[in-house]
């Protein structure tokens, strides 16, 4: 099988694939010998810029990601990418990467997480429908929800100034996030960027651990010829 839902080296690739608006997404998959599937990629519009479609590839060598980015991304326009570490030197001559951010996969073992009460606390709704908790207060912000989730897991997020970091706000929402979200049996990731110190230490502090994925997020620029190997999936 290609992927694994429950993966967290998958998961990214997995929820963009398999589970966000087919309405919003393009999926292109790289067939070496014509006949066999071995990779794919996606182009996706979010909500994390409205401009610039996030390209998700999943290609186990340098030669099908180069494939799949020349043939599925456009000369010229900007894009927004996620794709291992390792693999960031496959785009070499085929494309530029700027704004560079490296992160963490961390997956929450259960056992090491204790809910953090904080009266000030309030549950709210994303424009989505997911559960957003946040603390607003003149001492500070501090705000948790949810960037993607399947039936099997979900990535969530924590956002907060620097009063709400030190005042441990950003830890208390996400920890009323993680407590629903274990009700509902799913796999808790939280993406963490390498330079992210207080971060770490709130999610570690709530029980969670590496993964040993790592990945970078960056601006997308092509500048390559198509590709025959790669076709355009139905979705």
């Amino acid at each position: 099988m290609l992927l694994d839902v429950r993966s967290a080296a998958d998961a990214l690739a997995s929820y963009y694939a398999l589970f966000h608006d087919c309405s919003r997404v393009q999926l292109y998959g790289y067939y070496p010998n014509a006949e066999n599937l071995s990779g794919f990629l996606t182009i996706a519009q979010t909500g994390i810029d409205l401009f610039r479609p996030l390209v998700i590839p999943f290609a186990g060598t340098r030669q099908g990601l180069q494939e799949l980015v020349k043939a599925a991304v456009l000369p010229g326009r900007r894009y927004l990418v996620y794709l291992p570490v390792e693999q960031q030197e496959y785009l070499i001559g085929v494309a530029d990467l700027s704004g560079i951010q490296v992160s963490n996969l961390l997956r929450l073992d259960a056992r090491g997480f204790e809910p953090v009460i904080n009266v000030l606390l309030e549950r709210r709704q994303s424009p989505g429908g997911n559960p957003r908790f946040e603390i607003r207060s003149k001492d500070g912000f501090a705000a948790a929800g949810i960037n993607w989730r399947t039936e099997f897991a979900a990535e969530i997020y924590a956002e907060g100034d620097a009063i709400g970091y030190r005042r441990g706000f950003t830890k208390s929402v996400l920890g009323a996030l993680i407590h629903q979200m274990l009700q509902e049996k799913l796999t808790i990731f939280l993406r963490v960027p390498d330079d992210d110190y207080r971060s770490f230490e709130d999610a570690f502090d709530l029980g969670f651990k590496p993964t040993g994925v790592r990945q970078v997020f960056a601006d997308l620029q092509i500048h390559a010829e198509i590709s025959p190997d790669v076709k355009s999936e139905d979705l």
